[in-house]
């Protein structure tokens, strides 16, 4: 039903409630009785038609949900799977990576382990002015290198792990020696003899430990 033709019965039963006189006063006549049963039958219509329309917007709100349901179960698994190719992307990243972070790291040992025999090293007697010079600035020189190779690596989120004075852990440690220290604990780390790196929490390069073990007394 056309809306015309809703607001035109909508008029006529309004106006048939205004025009229709006491039911004590007036007789009905048989045009009225017609009439009437003619509004009654259209305004029946117009409540099917109301039902209808209802039954319609339900339907269509109904498939309004279904779709946003769907789009929102579409979009979380379009975000888990950039999640995860996001995953596999960097895996393969740090996969190639690692080679050649291994590299500066022994790089990085090796200036290291020069310093600190500059540092242990103590002039004699007989040693010009000019040599220890050149020696001090060498060692600064490698304290400097030493500072931007951190810097790099610290940019590849690494870090140097610290585990003396620990528990020993299988996961980022490897045992190289024992000694007896009863005064500790067994399993405690006393010295690194290698330094271990994490990356972004994953080992990269496990620590080479000496761990206490207490000698029994029998």
């Amino acid at each position: 039903m056309d809306p015309e033709r809703k607001q035109r019965l909508i008029e006529r039963f309004r106006q048939y409630l205004d025009d229709t006189p006491p039911e004590d006063s007036v007789p009905a006549s048989e045009s009225r009785e017609v009439d009437l049963f003619t509004l009654f039958t259209e305004l029946a219509e117009l409540k099917n038609e109301v039902k209808l329309e209802s039954r319609q917007v339900k339907q269509a709100l109904d498939h309004s949900r279904e779709l946003i349901d769907a789009l929102r179960e579409n979009n979380r698994q379009f975000s888990n799977e950039l999640v995860r190719r996001r995953q596999e992307q960097d895996e393969v990243r740090l996969a190639a990576e690692r080679p050649l972070l291994l590299e500066i790291l022994e790089f990085r040992d090796r200036i290291e382990a020069a310093r600190e025999s500059l540092q242990g090293y103590r002039p004699g007697l007989m040693t010009g002015r000019k040599t220890r010079q050149y020696l001090s600035r060498v060692a600064e020189g490698m304290e400097i290198s030493l500072h931007r190779l951190d810097g790099l690596l610290a940019g590849y989120q690494i870090r140097a792990l610290d585990p003396v004075g620990k528990r020993m852990d299988p996961e980022s440690m490897r045992v190289t020696a024992i000694r007896h220290q009863d005064d500790r604990e067994d399993g405690i780390v006393l010295e690194e003899v290698r330094k271990g790196f994490l990356r972004a929490g994953q080992v990269l390069r496990p620590a080479e430990v000496i761990v206490n073990k207490r000698e029994t007394t029998l």
